[in-house]
């Protein structure tokens, strides 16, 4: 019974490593993409993979380094859906990747499935492609392309003419109804100089002014 139970993890560890390999194969710094169809594949979905696996590429930061190589991928055998399978679309995907010399180092083939109708299919097709080939090869993901040149969304705005501009009313000044304040009035330095009185000296003639006292005597008399 021991052993039966141990057997169970390592399958499970065997089979992991086995994986771990094969992920490690795939593995490769991609530096060049170059996608083709046949004439089964429309247009618009080999340009929309290109551009699509062409951002995903140049998005992708590899922690150490890695074999160089080129990606070639190749779509063929479209099919659209029609009647009760319309928006059932696919496609087949060959990707050859080649190092340096030119030799093939690996290679990957799965058909891929997208559901949409009307213009949206191709989009969502080369879209499906894309996203399958960037978690096939650890690539970064990235947003569909769009489809049209890019044009700017700033809406015109005509310059109103000169007639039918009207001046805003101007608001009446407002009046402060508060009192006005008293003036401040500062000293002068010579107003706060505080100057001692002086007492000036008795003359003579201030003291002729004022009569001499009466003193009653024997001989004179006050009266």
């Amino acid at each position: 019974m021991m052993m039966t139970f141990l057997r169970v993890p390592l399958v499970a560890l065997a089979m992991a490593a086995m994986c771990a390999v094969a992920h490690a194969e795939t593995l490769k710094d991609i530096r060049k993409v170059s996608v083709v169809g046949d004439g089964s594949v429309s247009k618009a979905v080999v340009e929309l993979t290109g551009q699509q696996l062409k951002r995903s590429v140049r998005a992708t930061r590899r922690p150490v380094p890695l074999p160089k190589v080129a990606m070639e991928v190749q779509l063929s055998n479209e099919i659209r859906g029609a009647g009760a399978q319309a928006g059932r679309n696919s496609a087949e995907v060959t990707v050859l990747l080649r190092g340096g010399p030119g030799a093939p180092v690996g290679s990957e083939r799965f058909t891929v499935n997208s559901f949409m109708t009307g213009k949206a299919a191709d989009r969502a097709l080369a879209n499906a492609i894309s996203q399958r080939i960037a978690v096939t090869y650890s690539l970064a993901p990235v947003r569909a392309a769009s489809t049209g040149s890019a044009r700017s969304t700033k809406a015109y705005r005509k310059p109103a003419s000169t007639a039918h501009r009207q001046t805003a009313p101007q608001a009446p000044a407002k009046v402060s109804a508060a009192p006005a304040a008293d003036p401040v009035i500062i000293p002068s330095e010579a107003a706060l100089t505080v100057k001692p009185r002086v007492r000036k000296p008795k003359t003579e003639a201030s003291a002729a002014k004022k009569p001499a006292p009466c003193v009653v005597t024997a001989t004179t008399s006050c009266n």
